[in-house]
């Protein structure tokens, strides 16, 4: 399982006390080192849409005007590109009974149907 997201963040922070406090291993990706590239972001658009990965309560995102100046999926995809700090975070790659699967955010809630069941 993969982690992406940024070490200050606080979601990313519960995501990983979650995972730590239930013995579940994985492999944190900071996106200020390794920002990902649209390769990457082709296969997490198999899951959801660009625009739905855009945080919007990110600097980013405030200050392109994002909340009332919707962009399209390409657009989402270039701002992402450009500066990974707009994503929604965490982002988690992960397989569950052999089938790829795909979370963002963290909602403890899901984390725990999704990876305690």
């Amino acid at each position: 399982m993969k982690m992406y997201g940024i070490n200050s963040c606080q979601s990313v922070k519960k995501a990983k006390a979650f995972f730590d406090e239930n013995n579940i291993s994985y492999d944190f990706i900071d996106l200020n080192k390794e920002p990902v590239n649209k390769e990457k972001l082709a296969k997490w658009q198999t899951f959801t849409s660009a625009t739905s990965m855009l945080n919007p309560r990110s600097k980013v995102y405030r200050d392109l005007n994002l909340k009332t100046e919707k962009p399209t999926e390409k657009k989402a995809l270039n701002i992402i590109v450009k500066d990974n700090s707009i994503l929604k975070r965490p982002i988690i790659e992960h397989g569950l009974n052999g089938e790829e699967r795909f979370t963002i955010g963290f909602k403890e809630d899901e984390y725990k149907s999704t990876f305690l069941n």
